[in-house]
């Protein structure tokens, strides 16, 4: 990795669920709940070591292939509003290397349809094999998991 690349980007995705606000909310909310439709897939691990769903605290989790690098994430939560919004500031680190820092603000509308959740991260992408296209298809993943994990009603 390059220590002097510094790289701006913004991933934008919107989402209807066939769910209430609260509903999805509520999967964003709960440690069990972000495990189980956060999952990196086969072949990879997902743990917390923290989850602390409150403004002013933070989420740390470790992730990574099995047999390759750890990635660590930490997010602290600078706005909750419940069923409405989500706002916070988030950076990840590999082998001790940051490879992004940014905020997420995650938005959640009641539809005839259920919810429409609509997701920004804003950032800079310190590695330039992880930029905003690698991390808007890690988010699309983990919203695809969140859609299973919502219509399994494991909630």
């Amino acid at each position: 990795m390059q220590h002097d690349h510094e790289e701006p980007g913004t991933v934008t995705l919107t989402r209807t669920f066939n769910h209430s606000a609260s509903a999805v909310f509520a999967a964003w909310s709960d440690q069990d709940a972000v495990t189980a439709w956060s999952d990196p897939g086969d072949g990879w691990h997902l743990v917390f070591d923290r989850f602390d769903f409150r403004v002013g605290h933070i989420d740390l989790c470790r992730f990574g292939p099995a047999g390759g690098p750890e990635f660590i994430n930490e997010n602290r939560y600078l706005a909750i509003d419940p069923d409405r919004r989500i706002v916070f500031s988030t950076s990840l680190n590999v082998e001790r290397r940051p490879t992004f820092a940014g905020v997420v603000t995650v938005r959640f509308s009641e539809r005839e349809a259920g919810c429409e959740m609509r997701l920004i991260e804003h950032g800079l992408y310190f590695d330039p094999e992880d930029g905003a296209a690698a991390h808007r298809e890690g988010w699309n993943h983990m919203l695809d998991g969140l859609g299973r994990y919502l219509d399994s009603g494991n909630r």
